[in-house]
């Protein structure tokens, strides 16, 4: 949802960053943890929506600056001090021009060079300023694992079951950088070249698999061969994708307004692969 800025949105954007025509701005409404006011081409103003959010905005600018010049491509690095207010807090970031590439499509060979580059980065120099593992939906624990397997029908709970099992394996594999939501929204793009990647704020020492199974959520699953480095990161992939939906499946039964019946349907293909690959 995109709407027009309110007069203390925008006059708090000038008093951290004057310039940009911030009056012009729109705000964009759409994030869970932030909306963000954007002055196109000029800047970006961040605001926290949750005590969460406001607490881990400077950790998550000191991620960004950190890998500021670690990648060929742009990052939404902070042109302003972090702002803490009474119950938010709020950054002024650098534009990242671009749209999202159009879906179920992708040249793999730049897919694969995103996922190279994130492996490449040294973990020790942001020690500290990495969101945990799991850190958006909580760990597969007993009572999460049986209140999801319970919304599924009993052909696919067996396999549910197999593809967290398998995840849970996947613990000892030697992490490296995972984004946490290479979603189209957060890759900008220019004529097939990647411009930027937004949004750092799920990052951590993972898994690398993970970057695979996100990008070819969005770009398709049957690219997974040709973006994985190694057949077991594919497989690997392959089983996050499943555990991906059961974990939409999980957070939208947190909301009683959600269908979940046709949610469902649209991750039955998804956890059907993944639990035969978990099979094996």
């Amino acid at each position: 949802m995109t709407r027009a800025a309110h007069p203390s949105e925008y006059e708090l954007a000038a008093s951290l960053l004057p310039g940009p025509d911030w009056k012009s701005a729109r705000v964009e409404e759409g994030g869970q943890f932030h909306l963000v006011l954007i002055a196109p081409g000029e800047a970006v103003l961040r605001i926290s929506r949750t005590p969460e959010a406001a607490k881990d905005m400077q950790r998550r600018v000191d991620l960004v600056q950190a890998l500021e010049n670690s990648f060929t491509f742009a990052l939404p690095t902070a042109l302003s001090e972090v702002f803490h207010g009474n119950d938010f807090s709020a950054v002024v970031q650098r534009y990242i021009p671009g749209r999202a590439h159009p879906p179920h499509s992708g040249e793999a060979s730049t897919l694969r060079g995103i996922i190279e580059e994130l492996a490449a980065v040294n973990l020790a120099k942001i020690t500290g300023l990495l969101a945990e593992p799991f850190a958006f939906g909580g760990p597969w624990n007993e009572e999460k694992t049986q209140a999801t397997l319970r919304l599924l029908p009993p052909e696919l709970a067996n396999g549910a079951h197999r593809i967290l099992q398998a995840v849970a394996t996947f613990a000892d594999v030697t992490p490296s950088l995972v984004h946490g939501d290479l979603a189209g929204h957060n890759l900008h793009w220019d004529d097939g070249a990647l411009i930027g990647i937004l949004d750092w704020d799920l990052a951590a020492a993972w898994d690398p698999a993970l970057n695979t199974a996100y990008l070819s959520m969005w770009h398709g699953s049957e690219l997974i061969e040709q973006l994985a480095p190694t057949p077991d990161e594919a497989w690997r992939a392959r089983v996050w994708l499943g555990a991906m939906g059961l974990e939409s499946l999980h957070d939208a039964s947190l909301s009683p307004r959600r269908d979940l019946t046709t949610l469902l349907e649209k991750i039955q293909p998804r956890l059907l692969a993944a639990a035969t690959a978990a099979r094996g």
